[in-house]
């Protein structure tokens, strides 16, 4: 395991999901049947489960259930640390609501519900339960090695999403959305090694994403005083504001998971390891 390069794994993964995730599935499905909404979740969760998949059995083959928080041995240990993202939920739920909602149809709300879920398990599995393992493996030896076998898969995890430069050009945007997910994948990486479990770590990844799209589901009728909200952020100061928003609202979660860090004890990372 010594001779194993994390980083070659890192980038290797980004580069399967890059391929995945352009794969075109969408043709798949008959246009008369489902909406542009619907063909898009289904076809998205398909490619998430097949990465959730690879991500489950890499787990298994390289043996690394106990690092994963997917042992059994493990208790779920400081819960109440797993209640602290709530609040990006509220915050999403927030920007939903005052919306003319009437014309959204049930069956959409679970196809986006289970789509992010699926998003969720994918991409945690993959970057805290697969990557981050291999990076503690190799660093835990040195005097900050927890520190960086958290930070590498979040700054992994943060880079996958400039894969979203394909489909959105507008390079700000994607930037910032690439620091505030290294900030919350370093928040999740702390949040498992202090917690020994993955699953709740999933469930609210995806949970987080579900109540900040529920604005995209199809018959949402933005009200008037957003829309005339929303036409103020035309300006350069604006955009900037809109721009940098998310990755303030996500600062406090690498904030708390910095103090965290400092809480997580290195013997029981070894057990871990040895096991």
């Amino acid at each position: 395991m010594k001779n194993f390069s994390p980083f070659a794994v890192g980038i290797l993964m980004v580069l399967i999901i890059g391929l995945i995730m352009l794969l075109p599935v969408d043709g798949i499905f008959p246009m008369e049947y489902f909406s542009p909404f619907q063909v898009e979740y289904i076809a998205r969760s398909l490619k998430m489960f097949v990465l959730f998949a690879l991500s489950a059995w890499g787990i298994k083959k390289m043996q690394l259930k106990s690092l994963s928080g997917l042992s059994p041995e493990y208790k779920w240990t400081s819960r109440l640390l797993n209640l602290i993202p709530i609040y990006l939920f509220l915050l999403g739920f927030a920007s939903f609501t005052g919306n003319d909602i009437s014309a959204i149809v049930p069956s959409d709300v679970l196809l986006l519900l289970f789509g992010c879920l699926v998003v969720g398990f994918a991409e945690e599995f993959m970057f805290r339960g697969f990557l981050q393992p291999l990076f503690i493996q190799k660093f835990i030896s040195r005097k900050n090695g927890i520190f960086l076998g958290v930070l590498f898969p979040a700054s992994f995890f943060g880079a996958t999403h400039l894969l979203n430069l394909t489909v959105n050009d507008n390079v700000p945007q994607v930037l910032v959305q690439s620091i505030y997910a290294t900030f919350i994948g370093f928040f999740f990486g702390v949040l498992l090694l202090k917690t020994n479990k993955l699953v709740p770590l999933a469930i609210t990844h995806g949970l987080i994403n579900f109540f900040f799209l529920l604005g995209t589901l199809p018959g949402v009728i933005v009200s008037s005083d957003i829309q005339e909200g929303s036409q103020g952020t035309g300006s350069l100061i604006g955009q900037i504001i809109g721009y940098m928003m998310p990755m303030l609202l996500v600062l406090p979660l690498f904030i708390v998971g910095l103090i965290v860090l400092r809480r997580v004890e290195k013997e029981e990372v070894l057990k871990k390891i040895k096991r």
